[in-house]
């Protein structure tokens, strides 16, 4: 499956996150999900800005290619089984053929995929303007940060209302990074004897 992702993110401290939770998130059930981010000893996807990585919700495995354009990120997905533990190896057949296919036409060794890590969130979610407002804390190689995100289909539109909300509620906004960055970055801190940090 093919889609384009919109959405708008800003960390959050504990008390704007306390805020956010009281004004629209107190009858949202919670979901648990788990990204495990998988790339080449080299970083061939870092470097090519493309994020690979298996989402883990409710028994389910999902393998989803990002890949930003200009409009937003161009995603695609495909069920997997794969065996998810630390410095897993992913061999080329796991791969769903148009995740498979995409990495190719960026000359990435599909042999050398592995998974380097996991990012686990406790996710709530609420309808708001036409759009999806996301409530995240994120829990990864011992740190943990709070994060709300706004997805939706218009992105001119999306973007004034996620600003205003920002606003109205006293959120300072923030220089976006996604999750995968914040766990790249983390990663270069805890393992810097590691090759593979070191190429961060």
């Amino acid at each position: 499956m093919k889609e384009l992702e919109i959405e708008f993110k800003n960390l959050l401290t504990g008390d704007e996150y306390g805020r956010l939770d009281q004004a629209f998130f107190q009858n949202a059930e919670p979901v648990i999900q788990t990204n495990f981010y998988i790339d080449t000893p080299d970083l061939d996807l870092k470097h090519n800005r493309l994020l690979l990585r298996i989402r883990a919700v409710g028994g389910n495995q999902v393998m989803t290619l990002k890949e930003p354009t200009d409009k937003g990120v161009m995603e695609y997905h495909g069920e997997v089984d794969n065996d998810l533990s630390f410095d897993q190896n992913i061999r080329r057949d796991e791969l769903p053929a148009i995740i498979c296919n995409e990495l190719e036409r960026f000359n990435i060794d599909t042999t050398q995929l592995r998974i380097y890590g996991a990012l686990s969130t406790k996710r709530r979610e609420v309808p708001y303007k036409d759009g999806l407002l996301v409530l995240d804390k994120n829990n990864y190689l011992d740190t943990e940060d709070l994060e709300l995100e706004y997805e939706v289909s218009n992105r001119d539109k999306g973007e004034t209302i996620f600003q205003d909300l920002l606003k109205e509620y006293d959120i300072e906004q923030r220089e976006e990074i996604t999750k995968v960055e914040r766990f790249y970055n983390k990663l270069t801190e805890i393992r810097t004897g590691d090759n593979y940090a070191n190429t961060l």
